[in-house]
């Protein structure tokens, strides 16, 4: 997938662009690329900061949702900018839960449920101001768990 914003810096165009792989990244500035780490190991987590001029943009992906912000926003979703590093621990924690117990549960196709339920409740435990999202976050998680054991339920039905 790739994504690309010209972006008006002191009164000249710049082209930034994403792409991502399975496992690689890629950033590009201005036609030149330099790859970027994701800060989890289960689903893409990257906040990259872009310095050009006299301003910082940060380019951000939460697992395939990817958004540029300038200026305190997003040129996408228009919503404020929020640095990835106020995700709580709480989320991490559930996300990883949520794979693992998939994975334990029925294997591959429910840990890749757990996996979606996870980035479901990472990018909503992002919130602006101090509002707290955890029920909606525990709402996300139980029918995620919902999921995989009806998963669970429906192989047994279709081995016996």
């Amino acid at each position: 997938m790739a994504k690309s914003w010209t972006v008006l810096v002191d009164g000249s165009p710049h082209e930034i662009g994403i792409k991502t792989g399975l496992f690689k990244c890629k950033i590009t500035v201005d036609g030149v690329e330099r790859r970027v780490k994701s800060r989890s190991t289960v689903i893409r987590l990257i906040d990259e900061p872009i310095v050009i001029g006299s301003k910082t943009l940060n380019l951000t992906a939460i697992g395939g949702k990817v958004d540029l912000a300038v200026d305190g926003f997003y040129l996408n979703s228009a919503k404020p900018y929020i640095p990835l590093s106020n995700i709580p621990g709480w989320s991490t924690t559930i996300m990883l839960i949520l794979t693992i117990f998939g994975w334990l549960v029925a294997g591959p196709i429910s840990c890749s449920i757990g996996v979606l339920g996870g980035v479901s409740v990472v990018s909503n435990s992002l919130a602006p101001g101090q509002k707290s999202r955890l029920p909606v976050c525990l709402a996300i998680t139980a029918a995620t768990v919902g999921l995989q054991i009806a998963y669970l339920f429906l192989r047994l039905q279709l081995m016996y």
